[in-house]
């Protein structure tokens, strides 16, 4: 455990300055956007837990994502924290079920073209293509309750304006480390 903190508070340091994976804002609704997010490179690693955020296969996948920006890659560079982290969650069948998740960190700008490659197999650079996204923003410090209802609420605000959303996968994504109290940035993100 007082590993787990002090590597958070010095992720919480590193986050504090660092590269946002671009997105453009294609249309601003009231409480939440339309936006479109170009084909980019995140290094990625896959769970399978009932609490995608909060279960022990997050932190497993959290630790081999850090390791490989760490320097545990084919170059041996370290690479800059970028944000957000992002989870694609495919929740299981009925509740209290086991689903499965892709948790990934945003590849720099700077690494898109010549990427280092992953030295854990439990880890991948993954090719996301390009996609449009219904996106809500909202604070704190979300659990995996908290996030299936804001994936409701995005829902439900895009069905009333007429845009068409998927409800699966849910996509989340976190832009602060632990420390920062205020002004937390947390979204949910569904596929148009």
């Amino acid at each position: 455990m007082f590993k787990f903190v002090i590597a958070s508070v010095l992720l919480s340091y590193v986050l504090a300055d660092t590269e946002m994976a671009p997105y453009e804002v294609l249309k601003a609704h009231e409480g939440w956007e339309e936006r479109s997010m170009p084909a980019l490179k995140w290094i990625s690693g896959d769970g399978f837990d009932i609490r995608p955020h909060d279960g022990e296969s997050a932190q497993r996948i959290f630790w081999k994502l850090f390791s490989y920006i760490d320097g545990g890659n084919d170059q041996g560079v370290k690479i800059p924290m970028t944000t957000p982290v992002s989870y694609r969650v495919i929740p299981g069948e009925g509740p209290n079920c086991e689903g499965n998740f892709t948790m990934s960190f945003f590849i720099p700008m700077a690494f898109q073209e010549n990427t280092p490659l992953p030295l854990d197999s439990d880890v991948y650079i993954e090719e996301r293509p390009a996609m449009n996204v219904a996106a809500i923003q909202f604070p704190g410090f979300p659990g995996d309750v908290d996030f299936g209802i804001k994936g409701a609420e995005l829902y439900e605000l895009a069905a009333n304006e007429g845009v068409n959303v998927a409800d699966v996968p849910l996509w989340t994504a976190s832009y602060d480390g632990p420390n920062i109290i205020i002004n937390r940035r947390n979204e949910v993100w569904l596929e148009m």
